[in-house]
């Protein structure tokens, strides 16, 4: 306890933490799950989107180009997935998020 008779941040949670105990897992059906945690990560074996995608609106480019200005040669948004464009070393493509990135880029 400090001076001022008060526990510090520090002491409260090494109290805290002596004393806390992990619940054993329960299951419960779904409509009672609300505010619950779950007791280990799920995983999908199908991804979705089935292909590699942007997770933020940017630039779909080739590491190994380096620093500089490319061209864009694509635009990749919903309905125009740039199909058709051929990329060369040195160009770069839009992407919005969500939108496909092509094999040729790095993730």
């Amino acid at each position: 306890m400090g001076e001022d008779g008060m526990t510090s941040v520090e002491e409260a949670l090494e109290i805290v933490l002596n004393v806390a105990q992990r619940l054993p897992p329960v299951s419960v059906p779904l409509h009672e799950a609300l505010c619950k945690v779950l007791a280990q990560d799920i995983t999908d074996p199908h991804p979705l989107p089935p292909y590699p995608s942007s997770v933020k609106d940017g630039y779909a480019v080739v590491a190994s180009d380096g620093p500089g200005e490319c061209p864009v040669i694509t635009e990749s948004r919903a309905g125009n997935d740039g199909v058709g464009e051929t990329v060369i070393p040195g160009t770069v493509a839009h992407v919005t998020t969500g939108d496909s990135i092509g094999d040729e880029y790095d993730k």
